[in-house]
């Protein structure tokens, strides 16, 4: 188990992960805000974050438009600090829970215009993943979309060939983090993380009723998709 101090560590290193742009954040973002701009021009929007860690990304992506109300859920009480401070630039009414991603969805009232959801999908056991798109399905409004963010395996990786192959990479790259802090991701990562193929994600998205998913962008493992359905 992870004690208090451990999880600290591990926050932190994640915040040197951000700063150093280390899963492509930069990258994603900045084509997320291209389609927010895109699809929804002037128009004012509601908000769901689903592990929206301390926000910092998603306020760059909304920044200069009107958010008539955001809500995020996170397991992290320090990630979520750190949102309610970031996402003051929204001046908007803001919620904000501690809970994980797929109880937040549930219960969370009302519809969205977008929901957001950037590497947290991938902790959801299968089953578990097939309700998130059920349920964010019916959270959207008309006209509104899924913006995922996730790691998603190769077709010929199995999990444990995945796991070897990205904390190899992340070892081998992430050269500002410390081998203690290194070593908490990793294990982190080997702990927690339940990366589908991106076949098994488009097919669980379809049947939960997304039939629109285009692909952003794609760096490594790390893909981007928008989700909707054609009326």
């Amino acid at each position: 188990m992870t004690t208090a101090s451990e999880f600290f560590e591990q926050w932190t290193a994640y915040n040197l992960v951000l700063d150093h742009n280390y899963m492509f954040h930069g990258e994603i973002f900045r084509d997320v805000q291209h389609v927010i701009e895109a699809h929804y021009c002037d128009r004012p929007l509601t908000v769901l974050d689903l592990g929206c860690g301390s926000a910092r990304h998603s306020v760059q992506a909304l920044r200069g438009r009107t958010v008539a109300r955001f809500a995020g859920y996170d397991l992290a009480e320090a990630a979520l600090v750190e949102a309610a401070r970031n996402l003051a630039a929204l001046n908007c009414p803001i919620e904000l829970k501690q809970c994980e991603l797929l109880d937040g969805l549930r219960s969370t009232a009302g519809r969205f215009d977008l929901i957001f959801c950037s590497f947290a999908l991938h902790h959801l056991a299968a089953a578990d993943k097939a309700a998130f798109f059920r349920e964010a399905f019916q959270r959207l409004n008309e006209d509104g979309m899924l913006l995922l963010v996730d790691v998603m395996r190769e077709p010929d990786e199995d999990p444990a060939v995945y796991l070897e192959r990205y904390c190899a990479w992340v070892r081998s790259d992430w050269k500002a983090l410390s081998p203690g802090a290194l070593n908490l991701l990793c294990d982190h990562i080997r702990q927690n993380d339940v990366a589908e193929t991106a076949s098994d994600l488009r097919d669980m998205a379809a049947a939960g009723g997304f039939n629109r998913c285009v692909e952003i962008n794609r760096f490594r493992w790390h893909h981007t998709w928008c989700l909707g359905q054609y009326r």
